[in-house]
């Protein structure tokens, strides 16, 4: 190989040495733009038009028609009423099990490790199968709480958990955080890991009983990841459908109709996809604005401690 030859390998190495940094990001970003960027750009330029899945040929420009719309609807109203009492308390209830949960497995008990087994299992079992579970066990005629209440009796007659507006509107809570206390356990449990044992000592050295402590090392240290957990947990309680579709359907009536069931319904049932995607847009907007609020709460009182 001559000295000219070498040359060349020289310069195409120098040139991609230049040029690879450039593709390595350009990927990436293409396949975010295809499938991400492009397609919420496009579902928001469809809530802009009519839509009505019944007339394919007639997509009228109607402006901000779709929005007025749904936002004036009373199932609008309803499910965004329905949605909020359902995450606040979905939150909460997941929140508080798993860091319980967390505390327990943290713990120095023999079982630790079969009980981390037995608490993952409902976060490994797809949503659509935990529904039809909850389901069987709330059913107002062979269902075994009913059964169990029965059984020790607490009750006289089978109760239709599922047919009565507020115990159906508690039974997707419950399901909610069976569902999702496991994935909170482990977020917690993580963290309570990470705490270093020394604080531990040094607190209990200075006087500090098991409140003090829990209330002044451990929950401080937790904070990110208590953000963490409520920020994912409010996403997916609003967004929640799965649960919904298999142990209510919405019902009875609109109890638990929520505003993702409410998209879907007018998408799928009333098959106006301008309504559908209009309320995608308003369901995107509310879940960035409680992020933006969770962040901005968390740095005030970073400030202000």
């Amino acid at each position: 190989m001559t000295t000219l030859d070498h040359a060349v390998i020289r310069r195409k190495a120098k040139l991609w040495d230049r040029l690879y940094p450039y593709f390595s990001v350009l990927l990436p970003i293409l396949v975010i733009g295809l499938f991400t960027i492009y397609p919420v750009l496009y579902a928001v330029r469809i809530s802009f038009y009519q839509y009505i899945l019944t007339k394919p040929k007639v997509h009228p420009f109607v402006g901000l028609a779709n929005y007025i719309e749904v936002v004036t609807s009373y199932y609008f109203r309803n499910s965004l009423i329905n949605t909020a009492v359902y995450t606040v308390a979905a939150v909460i209830g997941i929140t508080l099990f798993g860091l319980g949960v967390a505390l327990l497995l943290n713990s120095k008990i023999r079982s630790a490790n079969a009980l981390r087994v037995i608490i993952l299992l409902p976060w490994a079992i797809p949503a659509v199968v935990g529904g039809l579970i909850w389901k069987w066990i709330l059913n107002s005629d062979f269902g075994i709480l009913n059964g169990i209440l029965y059984a020790a009796g607490f009750i006289k007659e089978y109760i239709p958990f599922l047919a009565n507006p507020n115990l159906a509107k508690l039974s997707l809570i419950m399901a909610a955080i069976w569902k999702e206390g496991p994935l909170a356990a482990i977020f917690f449990l993580a963290g309570l890991q990470l705490i270093p044992n020394e604080l531990y000592e040094a607190a209990k050295i200075d006087g500090g009983g098991g409140w003090k402590i829990f209330r002044h090392v451990t929950l401080p240290l937790l904070k990110p990841i208590i953000l963490i957990v409520v920020i994912y947990e409010t996403i997916t309680a609003i967004l929640v459908f799965d649960l919904i579709y298999v142990m209510t359907g919405g019902g009875p009536g609109d109890a638990t109709s929520m505003i993702s069931w409410f998209a879907y319904a007018e998408i799928f049932k009333n098959l106006n996809l301008g309504h559908g995607v209009a309320l995608a847009v308003i369901i995107a907007l509310i879940i960035l604005a409680l992020i933006l609020a969770y962040l901005r709460i968390i740095k005030y009182e970073e400030v202000v401690g």
